[in-house]
């Protein structure tokens, strides 16, 4: 769900000639309101989550076994790894922003999306909804997206990022019956996931479905739901395996990864896994699934290292994606601001909306 933000309407009304009265009214409408003392406590409260499931856990396996873990770990397998699929990983993202926002009627050059996505990183640490809603913003304040399209292109950016990694999994779990290799858990998450991805496609076609009257047809119309209606079906499959490239991307960096934990996993499991553990990241339990994704990987990897080593590779890996999503976020935050404040300021000369 696309949090609610506050975007600055007013652009809409008459300009006073005689200027703002705070020179900082100016900047009005840059950034998305981050809401107030209630919303902060709010925000902070999947931290505090996350920091005691962590806590818990550290406590449970102890202390020397995970800095043990650690200190065995090899850096120079796990630093070159991480670099090239921040990178490749970061580039794949992009892409597909792009190609959705093309199938949305509302197509934007890749530098633009680049820009807008990398910005979205860093309030996605905060809170995964209020990045993508910020994408939202972005759209409207910057390319002059219409918002209800935005939030609609962002829905369905959603649906198939939840339906790819209901299919990588599905995928994986095949790929290890095929080579004999299946186990009672790998079966129940294919039984599972395929119930899932069928409703998911039923939920769909039901939309589509929807006849032309009364409050229906309200929904038919909207523009939010727009893409969903209108939408063919060579772009769901389009985006969804775009989605599924950008995945597979995480279950390549987890198969090498690992190894420098001292830790090897199949691949096939690998591919039915990951989708799992970022599924289970994905639940607004905990800030950027900091704890819930400690223990799944501890559920699904136990039969192939120790606790410690588990746990040391999952906090690794937690910190690697904070520390450098963080980065990208902070260097495209700074530029996207500069471009929004000049593109509006601009505008009030022109005496036009922005």
């Amino acid at each position: 769900m696309i949090p609610a933000l506050k975007f600055n309407h007013d652009d809409d009304r008459p300009k006073n000639t005689a200027g703002p009265a705070d020179p900082r009214a100016t900047e009005a409408g840059i950034m998305p309101a981050v809401g107030s003392a209630k919303q902060f406590v709010k925000r902070m409260l999947p931290w505090i989550v996350g920091a005691a499931i962590l806590a818990y856990l550290v406590w449970r396996i102890e202390v020397t076994p995970l800095f043990t873990a650690l200190t065995h770990a090899d850096p120079t397998l796990y630093a070159p790894v991480l670099t090239a699929f921040i990178l490749v990983n970061f580039l794949a993202d992009t892409q597909n922003l792009n190609a959705l926002l093309k199938y949305a009627r509302s197509p934007i050059p890749f530098r633009d999306s680049m820009i807008i996505r990398g910005a979205s990183y860093l309030l996605m640490i905060i809170d995964y909804t209020l990045g993508m809603g910020s994408i939202v913003y972005y759209l409207k304040k910057y390319k002059n997206v219409p918002l209800a399209r935005g939030t609609g292109s962002m829905l369905f950016l959603n649906y198939t990022t939840h339906v790819s990694l209901l299919i990588l999994s599905i995928a994986g779990s095949l790929m290890a019956a095929a080579a004999g290799t299946l186990t009672p858990v790998l079966s129940d998450i294919a039984l599972v996931f395929t119930a899932l991805l069928a409703l998911a496609v039923i939920t769909i076609i039901l939309m589509k479905m929807l006849p032309d009257r009364s409050f229906m047809k309200k929904i038919r119309h909207s523009e939010i739901m727009q893409i969903f209606i209108e939408s063919p079906l060579s772009t769901y499959i389009v985006n969804t395996l775009y989605r599924c490239g950008f995945y597979f991307t995480f279950i390549m960096f987890f198969y090498v990864a690992v190894k420098a934990f001292n830790m090897d996993i199949p691949f096939f499991e690998m591919v039915a896994f990951v989708p799992v553990i970022l599924l289970v990241i994905s639940i607004p339990i905990s800030a950027f699934g900091l704890g819930t994704s400690q223990a799944a990987m501890l559920l699904l990897f136990k039969h192939y290292g120790t606790p410690a080593q588990i746990l040391a590779f999952s906090l690794t890996y937690s910190a690697s994606i904070i520390i450098f999503r963080g980065i990208i976020g902070a260097c495209y935050y700074g530029i996207i601001t500069r471009r929004v404040s000049y593109k509006y300021k601009a505008s009030l000369l022109r005496g036009e909306v922005s």
